[in-house]
């Protein structure tokens, strides 16, 4: 009898176990299906709906990579001493501008001038359009920060309307811009105000 109700138990404690991995597994299912319906709505709105904007960090490079060399700037556009892309990042920013072209949507571009964000909007889009006081600075820089902010508002302002912006930079003046915490490879989708004031309403991501 012992050995029977053993057996009995074995064979309750396989059909929970396979029971709650059918559970696991659906539940994943639904998550996947639900977070790819939201991001096609998002593409949907970027190509529909007026004052609409992409922000976005660089692809991979080599100080994303190896943590150096993150605040070098020539500001002669020709790289010197500076953090450039990965053939990974290229790859990705590749990837991006193909995700856009894929859903009909060709953004107006602004990009930090620092070479690792203009290879990411030459890799993903071609055109696009820079200031120095886009770039990233040290971040005890609070007066190099405030010029930041103000140029962001300024140039979001004037080229906001019925083609989406996509701005391209790196993560600390994203953070201080949006309050949101964004990784390689995240496109977070949002709005744009009158004053260059911007509301993040969603996120998309693009594998490298």
């Amino acid at each position: 009898m012992k050995s029977l109700n053993g057996e009995i138990r074995k064979i309750t404690d396989i059909l929970i176990m396979e029971i709650g991995m059918r559970i696991v597994w659906l539940l994943s299912f639904s998550l996947i299906v639900s977070s790819a319906n939201a991001e096609e709505s998002l593409w949907k709105k970027l190509k529909q709906d007026q004052n609409m904007i992409v922000i976005m960090r660089n692809s991979e490079s080599s100080g994303n990579r190896d943590g150096i060399n993150m605040l070098e700037w020539d500001a002669t556009g020709k790289c010197q001493g500076e953090s450039t892309l990965t053939d990974k990042g290229r790859s990705h920013a590749k990837n991006i501008g193909t995700a856009f072209s894929n859903h009909g949507i060709k953004p107006k571009v602004i990009s930090s001038p620092m070479c690792r964000c203009t290879e990411t909007a030459e890799f993903a889009f071609g055109d696009y359009i820079s200031d120095p006081e886009l770039r990233q600075r040290p971040i005890e820089d609070t007066q190099g920060q405030d010029s930041f902010q103000e140029k962001v508002s300024e140039m979001l302002s004037i080229h906001r309307g019925s083609v989406p912006i996509v701005f391209v930079n790196h993560r600390p003046n994203i953070d201080s811009l949006t309050m949101e915490l964004i990784d390689i490879g995240d496109l977070l989708v949002g709005t744009v105000s009158e004053m260059g004031e911007v509301e993040i309403i969603g996120r998309i991501r693009v594998e490298p």
